[in-house]
């Protein structure tokens, strides 16, 4: 192949890259880029090395020598050109498929671990809510003018009310439904009642997990 050649015959002649990109007039990356097959050098320079290296054209393309047949060889360096610059389209082609399908097989990669993560959380974050979260129940009874009133309040281990209920009347004189945390609705029933000179008694009916 051209590339293997070039790199071949210039260690024969013992040319570094930079020897043989400055007999040829362009930058040693250009060197690197024919031997590594990344690109290929047009017939006028392909005539150029040949004669830096000494060999013909045909050789250098790695083909056999061709004889004087009246055959036009710049239309054949031209054919031999065209099949190494499609063989270096294809492989071009290739790497770029290649890398794509990398880059879609790593991206699907993320989006589904990302996923897997979220929905992970989101169950050990429930199942640990389920499973840390208590409640409680506390009920007030209240007396007033020999009037007995009682009320029930369940709320979680912050005591935020989960649920409240009981005699309509304490509902309509507390407007229990302004209140959130547990105690303060528990305190102000029992200043109410106490204020107008009734008692109240409070106890913890029951707590599960």
């Amino acid at each position: 192949m051209l590339s293997e050649n070039i790199r071949i015959l210039r260690k024969k002649k013992g040319y570094s890259q930079d020897t043989l990109a400055t007999q040829l007039n362009v930058v040693r990356q250009t060197i690197s880029k024919w031997e590594k097959g990344y690109s290929v050098p047009d017939a006028e320079m392909l005539e150029k090395i040949a004669d830096v290296f000494e060999v013909s054209v045909s050789e250098l393309l790695g083909s056999t020598i061709i004889e004087d047949t009246g055959v036009n060889t710049n239309e054949e360096i031209v054919k031999q050109l065209a099949i190494l610059n499609e063989q270096l389209a294809k492989q071009s082609r290739d790497k770029r498929r290649m890398w794509r399908n990398i880059l879609i097989g790593i991206l699907s990669f993320l989006v589904i671990s990302m996923i897997l993560y979220i929905l992970a959380f989101a169950s050990f974050t429930s199942i640990k809510s389920s499973e840390g979260t208590s409640a409680s129940s506390t009920q007030i009874t209240c007396t007033l003018e020999e009037e007995t009133y009682t009320y029930t309040v369940s709320y979680d281990d912050q005591y935020r009310i989960l649920s409240a209920g009981g005699n309509q009347f304490i509902a309509d004189h507390v407007q229990v439904e302004q209140y959130n945390d547990a105690n303060v609705l528990l305190a102000k029933i029992e200043d109410y009642f106490i204020f107008r000179n009734g008692s109240c008694r409070i106890e913890n009916i029951d707590q599960e997990q």
